[in-house]
Formats: C-alpha cells, sequence, structure tokens
C-alpha cells in the first residue's frame, strides 16, 4: 500500500472515530438511552413517568408506568436506539476494514 492510501485511511479512521463519539454523545442517542432506562425501570414509586415522546421531542408526555403507553413508548425507543446503533455498526465495519488494510500492508 502506497503512502498516500495509507495516510487517506488513517485519515479516514480518525474521522470515523470522531463521528462515532459525536454519535453517542448527542442529543438524539443521550435521549433515548435516558427513556429507555426510565421506561424499564418503572416499578416503584409514584405511578405517573414524565418521559418526551417518541414521536416528538418537543412534546413531554406523562403516562401511568403499568399502562400499554409504557410498553408502547419502550418499542419506539428502542426502535430509534436500533436505527442509531445500526449508524455506528456500519461506522465501526468500515473503520475495522480500513484498520486491517493499514495493518495488513506492514509486512
Amino acid at each position: 500500500m502506497y503512502f498516500s492510501q495509507r495516510r487517506t485511511n488513517l485519515l479516514r479512521v480518525l474521522e470515523i472515530e470522531s463521528k462515532i463519539k459525536d454519535i453517542e454523545h448527542g442529543d438524539e442517542y443521550l435521549r433515548v438511552k435516558r427513556e429507555i432506562k426510565v421506561l424499564e425501570n418503572a416499578h416503584g414509586g409514584g405511578g405517573i413517568l414524565t418521559v418526551t415522546s417518541p414521536d416528538d421531542i418537543n412534546e413531554v408526555v406523562e403516562i401511568r408506568k403499568n399502562s400499554v403507553d409504557v410498553a408502547e413508548y419502550l418499542m419506539k425507543y428502542k426502535g430509534q436506539m436500533r436505527s442509531v446503533m445500526e449508524r455506528i455498526d456500519l461506522l465501526n465495519d468500515e473503520k475495522s476494514r480500513l484498520k486491517k488494510e493499514l495493518f495488513s500492508g506492514m509486512a
């Protein structure tokens, strides 16, 4: 592998790592992660949960802990988390491929 190609691959790996970090520290990921945790831990305490709507992040809703809405919201949030994780997985796959190219040409 030529130096210029190695340099390009290395820069792309660094760019991918930055994108992954941005996603994992971004508002969408953190909000979805927080809401999933709230909904999954809805066991004790008061009977009402306050969460953002999975359909509209500007809307805050109150739902009863043992209602069917909890399961519905949890399902929607897990779908959103899957979408985010798929983006991260694609970036990780590309990063792994580039690293393999980088280090296989070392010998």
